[in-house]
């Protein structure tokens, strides 16, 4: 009971989890407390369940696994709080965890290569920071956006390019978002994360064709991301892609009433990148 209680504790570590993200909904928080501690068994069944969640498997767990591997699974999770954080513009939080990556050793190739993407994406996902860069700075960013490769490969494309989307032209943009909403075309079969990828797509793209006056490139993509599943992950973008629809409709009050809810959810900075907001509605 105990040497089950230290291993998952230890693994967790490893990874950077709190309990809850370690639970990952299998068993309760505080059951899984419990395990850690030694002061409850965890049956086999919930036990590879946990393990499958973090992408491990029941050997790799028992064998230890390596310092390397642990690191690059701790920065696939940074990777993807990162993410998380891009498309919601938190900027704090961004830089939050740019410092965690920073203090990863040692700095292999591949995590050498995911501090990049982090500092890539912070450079260029909203109008402002875009502003600082050159084209040849540009240049460089769509070259390694065509480079990468790595284990979840479809995900982190879509996501890097939702988040450094004005690095392209209108023209190029509109390509690359037609010929993805193209390949997934059957919206009931696409991966959860994958699908949160897609939905900060076509905000950031709809976002950008508002932004050069273009309303007409963006209804196919806000057609897309309103046939998305109804889920929890998606309800953010879903609202934005709603809030897109009445301005472009001329339904100026329920905009209004959008962008009010989302002010008082905190979400004012989001409000406040938002194109030419201040100037539709008021």
């Amino acid at each position: 009971m105990r040497y089950i209680g230290n291993k998952l504790k230890q693994l967790r570590h490893d990874l950077g989890l709190t309990q809850t993200e370690m639970a990952a909904g299998v068993i309760s928080v505080s059951f899984y407390s419990k395990v850690e501690r030694g002061l409850h068994d965890i049956g086999a069944e919930e036990l590879i369940e946990i393990l499958q969640k973090q992408n491990i498997n029941f050997q790799e767990f028992f064998s230890g696994v390596s310092k390397e591997s642990a690191d690059k699974k701790r920065l696939n999770i940074l990777f993807n709080k990162f993410i998380k954080a891009a498309n919601e513009d938190n900027d704090n939080e961004i830089v939050s965890i740019i410092n965690e990556f920073e203090n990863i050793k040692p700095r292999t190739p591949f995590i050498r290569s995911q501090i990049l993407l982090a500092k890539m994406i912070a450079n260029t996902h909203d109008k402002y920071s875009l502003e600082k860069l050159n084209n040849e700075e540009k240049k460089k960013i769509k070259k390694i956006i065509f480079q990468e490769d790595s284990d979840e490969n479809e995900y982190l494309r879509i996501a890097i390019i939702a988040n450094t989307i004005r690095v392209f032209s209108l023209e190029e943009a509109s390509f690359l978002v037609i010929s993805i909403m193209r390949r997934y075309q059957d919206t009931n079969k696409i991966d959860r994360k994958i699908m949160y990828a897609l939905s900060a797509l076509m905000v950031n793209y709809t976002n950008w064709c508002l932004e050069n006056k273009k309303a007409s490139l963006c209804k196919d993509a806000l057609k897309y991301l309103m046939r998305l599943p109804n889920t929890v992950e998606l309800a953010f973008s879903k609202i934005l892609g709603q809030y897109y629809i009445d301005l472009i409709n001329h339904d100026i009050k329920n905009a209004k009433k959008i962008r009010e809810t989302l002010i008082d959810s905190g979400y004012e900075t989001i409000v406040k990148k938002i194109i030419s907001i201040n100037q539709v509605i008021d």
